[in-house]
């Protein structure tokens, strides 16, 4: 019967193009997750290289400041060592308060010195973990690109034995059916078929007309005027 054979192969052609879809997703999913990882990696990467640079501003402070202390001390030692010099009580005195003040600014150091020792340490416990962040990710972006190798090879086969039934269940199609299901795959891809439930489009549930259902039972391709697709009985 012309109804049996058209049924049939709408049914078919949707049940392949929804097969070949779902293979292509996942084909798609796998560059998908090579760029998550990657991106996982790069942000690794950019953890560590900050890490390393906080360690480098931290040291140069570190040395700035010791830099500063040697020479807060070296002006205190050339201070005392004018003491024995002074003529007048008070340039003795003036010098020992400007030693006094010196002497404070060098504990000012010594303070920040340790303080900014103290944050090196600390910066520096950032850069194990960061590393070992880095060769773990390293590690799943290794065995995610095997994975994903291994299903393109396998997804690929499989696209390519889908479209060599799709092809032949087109070949089965009505010459003047086929230019009506072209058009609508061209424009819906996978989403141009869907069954009739009932008495309504299974694809936006739309009820049909007395005249669509005739046609159907007619073994005539119909699309809905609801979402356009192509209507086909279910299985009697």
């Amino acid at each position: 019967m012309a109804l049996a054979v058209t049924a049939d192969a709408i049914r078919t052609l949707h049940r392949l193009h929804r097969q070949l879809a779902d293979l292509r997703d996942q084909l798609a999913a796998g560059p998908r997750q090579l760029v998550a990882r990657t991106k996982q990696l790069e942000a690794a990467e950019a953890t560590h290289a900050g890490a390393l640079d906080e360690i480098k501003k931290a040291k140069m402070a570190a040395d700035q400041k010791q830099l500063q202390l040697r020479s807060a001390e070296s002006k205190i030692l050339d201070l005392e060592a004018k003491l024995n010099a002074c003529k007048t009580n008070r340039e003795y005195q003036t010098l020992r308060d400007q030693i006094a003040a010196d002497k404070m600014a060098t504990k000012v150091l010594e303070d920040e010195i340790l303080e900014g020792l103290e944050m090196l340490d600390a910066v520096k416990k950032k850069v194990v973990p960061a590393e070992a962040d880095i060769a773990a990710v390293k590690k799943q972006l290794a065995e995610t690109k095997a994975k994903v190798d291994g299903e393109t090879s396998r997804l690929e086969a499989e696209v390519a034995r889908i479209r060599v039934d799709l092809d032949a269940a087109e070949a089965d199609l009505p010459p003047d059916s086929r230019e009506v299901y072209q058009r609508i795959v061209k424009s819906k891809g996978a989403d141009a078929m869907a069954p009739v439930e009932g008495t309504s489009c299974g694809g936006c549930f739309q009820q049909l007309t007395g005249n669509m259902l005739a046609e159907l039972s007619m073994g005539r391709v119909v699309p809905c005027r609801g979402c356009g697709c192509l209507l086909y009985l279910p299985p009697t």
